[in-house]
């Protein structure tokens, strides 16, 4: 019997990777083809219980209460992503928040996972915030596999953490970890939410369905990101290939699409015409700029090539993919 685990099963990602593997369908883990007989969907609020793919478990309430009072429910899966996290702008707002939601939430998963009698495996949802540039250490102009990271924020910093401490867990023969750094999603539906990086979704979806949104940046900063369709294809990777091709515990980042500001606001415009490209207003925010514009801005994933992942779409297409859901 095979047990599929999700955190933040009712965020977008999670909710998309989710209808990817209903119950009775097929996924690979570690080079092997298993059917999913049980689903269990984890988060701190179920917006509808009856809601997901069919077959699916949900559980509401907080990651380490959750972990703490019912061990069982995750040390019996033999697969875990984990995607639950406090954002980007909670956690440096508010420093308790993200390391009790972010770092002991997930360490104290780590620690029951490897208390279980099989060896589960961990698909850790990481960040490219991992990465950050100091006056005196610049990020170079494209991030590579060798790159050292030095986050600029809290939520880099944790889940930097996180990644050490699954590739200890994983060198110990406890776990299998498989951290995969993924970049800003883009194009999220459904409201903004607290990341710094939640303009980048914004931008484009407000003014598809006819509100306006600001662009709090300069136009030329240059992001790097995932269209969601990338995102839930690279989990699904991530957990499909074997350990010798995964190649050891350390992080792998994403293929991703590398774009000013200013070329998402020009997709926009082609995708959805002048009157939808003049709902965008541009009032820069310098607390937003400092913590986007500290992470990188292209990203060479020459691991991530080897491993087998997919480079993702052009943005454009995950434009024209979220415009289509919002016709």
């Amino acid at each position: 019997m095979t047990t599929i685990l999700i955190t933040g099963a009712n965020g977008f990602i999670g909710s998309q990777l989710a209808a990817t593997m209903p119950v009775g369908s097929s996924l690979h883990l570690n080079d092997e083809t298993r059917t999913v007989d049980k689903l269990v969907l984890v988060d701190h609020v179920v917006s509808d219980p009856a809601g997901g793919p069919d077959g699916a478990e949900w559980v509401e309430g907080d990651l380490g209460a959750l972990v703490a009072g019912r061990p069982d429910l995750f040390s019996s899966a033999d697969a875990v992503f984990h995607l639950a996290s406090a954002t980007s702008a909670e956690c440096e707002a508010d420093l308790d928040l993200g390391l009790k939601a972010n770092l002991m939430a997930g360490v104290a998963l780590g620690r029951c996972l490897a208390a279980a009698d099989h060896k589960p495996l961990l698909v850790f949802s990481s960040t490219l915030a991992i990465y950050g540039g100091t006056p005196d250490a610049p990020l170079p102009p494209v991030i590579g596999d060798a790159t050292h990271p030095t986050p600029q924020n809290s939520y880099g910093a944790q889940k930097l953490m996180l990644e050490a401490f699954f590739a200890d867990l994983s060198r110990r023969g406890m776990i299998t970890a498989r951290s995969l750094r993924l970049m800003t999603v883009s194009v999220r539906p459904g409201r903004p939410n607290g990341a710094a990086s939640s303009f980048l979704s914004g931008m484009i979806r407000e003014p598809l369905q006819g509100a306006a949104a600001n662009v709090p940046v300069d136009p030329a900063l240059r992001v790097v990101l995932n269209s969601p369709d990338g995102a839930v294809a690279g989990l699904r990777h991530a957990a499909a290939v074997n350990d010798d091709v995964w190649g050891g515990p350390r992080g792998v980042n994403l293929p991703g699409i590398s774009v000013t500001v200013a070329e998402m606001a020009a997709a926009l415009k082609e995708v959805g015409g002048d009157e939808v490209a003049a709902r965008l207003s541009y009032e820069r925010d310098e607390g937003i700029e400092r913590i986007v514009a500290s992470w990188p801005a292209d990203v060479d994933s020459a691991r991530a090539n080897g491993i087998g992942f997919a480079a993702d779409k052009p943005f454009i297409e995950a434009v024209r993919d979220f415009a289509a859901s919002v016709r």
